[in-house]
């Protein structure tokens, strides 16, 4: 009975721990990111995918999942609204049109780039809503806990916390096992969707305008960080589309593997870093 108490008392404290650490990075969530410079040319564009793959999986689901449907019809009402009032320019549809065909016709490589960049981070987003996962895959300072949240959980391997325990259904799973589960279930399968047709449409902006930039001149480093993006973004893709990867390992993989490849390859800048600090491979030099 005493042993029963400890174990239930461990985990009770590994909760708390694990809430209490989590609250304490929020005021710093932003300034360890990978929180690129944009525009409004990237927006708008990142924007208008979102929007096509939305009405896509409405149409595709209809009639035959017409609950999933609603659900991207929804998301796509949302996006189009989003969109068309993007720009202060915009009054009427032709003004819609005219900003449409300038955007798609004059962006570059690191206007894609940065598009690629705000689509990963809708797929963490959608990948984390799927799951039922409270925690912002988006976030890169949440990392700084993984380490530590990991040893948590193998510390309690043999208690609530497993994610095999056998008095532990699936949507009684804490927060903490989901996020180094490798069989974590689908709860919400449209937003299951959405992650994995944003991957297929970066892929698609990356065979068509990164694999082979004209509009950049190309160094040996360059061209070596867009094999790597190449490799890491198929990797992402067959984790998520095979749900055989944990929400930590799919986190890890694009805050230290494939976001710095796209600013090694296409020289995105940060908004924010700590006492301009922040190097190319996306880690934090500090004093200390």
């Amino acid at each position: 009975m005493e042993k029963n108490n400890v174990i239930k008392f461990t985990s009770i404290l590994s909760v708390a721990i694990f809430v209490i650490s989590f609250s304490m990075v929020d005021p710093i969530s932003y300034v360890l990111a990978h929180n690129f410079n944009s525009d409004d040319s990237s927006y708008f564009l990142g924007l208008d995918k979102r929007t096509k793959i939305e009405l896509e999986l409405a149409e595709k689901n209809y009639p035959l999942n017409i609950t999933l449907s609603m659900d991207h019809s929804d998301n796509a009402a949302r996006l189009v609204y989003d969109i068309y009032y993007a720009d202060d320019d915009i009054v009427e549809d032709s003004d819609f049109i005219k900003r449409y065909n300038k955007e798609v016709s004059s962006s570059n490589s690191t206007t894609f780039a940065l598009v690629v960049a705000d689509l990963l981070d809708e797929v963490l987003r959608g990948y984390a809503d799927a799951l039922v996962i409270d925690t912002d895959l988006t976030n890169m300072s949440n990392l700084a806990l993984l380490d530590e949240l990991q040893n948590l959980t193998k510390q309690s391997n043999s208690t609530n916390f497993s994610s095999n325990s056998s008095d532990n259904t699936e949507g009684e799973k804490s927060e903490q096992a989901k996020l180094f589960s490798t069989n974590n279930s689908i709860f919400n399968y449209a937003d299951y969707e959405t992650a994995k047709a944003l991957l297929v449409e970066i892929k698609d902006i990356f065979n068509k305008h990164l694999k082979s930039p004209s509009d950049n001149a190309i160094n040996s480093q360059s061209e070596n960080a867009i094999s790597k993006l190449e490799k890491d973004m198929e990797k992402l893709s067959n984790l998520i589309n095979k749900n055989n990867g944990s929400p930590a390992e799919v986190m890890k993989l694009v805050h230290l593997q494939i976001h710095p490849s796209l600013q090694t390859a296409f020289g995105l800048q940060t908004k924010t870093n700590m006492d301009g600090q922040m190097n190319m491979d996306g880690q934090m030099n500090m004093d200390g």
